[in-house]
């Protein structure tokens, strides 16, 4: 009778695909805090110079002199 020896798992810890996860999903995250941080300095430099509507808009109230 044959011996018969575990298999490894899909990924050995010692092949490189497994040593490349780790810096691909380093590589994710500093891609995306790159992102983030374009989006806030491109906001922060356009500075909402002008309102998209005007926030203070004429009021009717009932009893007051026009």
């Amino acid at each position: 009778m044959a011996k018969l020896r575990p298999r490894p798992g899909p990924l050995a810890a010692s092949s490189p695909v497994a040593r490349a996860r780790p810096a691909r999903r380093w590589r994710v995250v500093l891609l995306a805090a790159a992102a983030i941080m374009l989006v806030l300095g491109l906001a922060w430099l356009d500075g909402g110079e002008r309102a998209l509507r005007p926030i203070a808009e004429p009021v009717a109230l009932p009893g007051a002199r026009p």
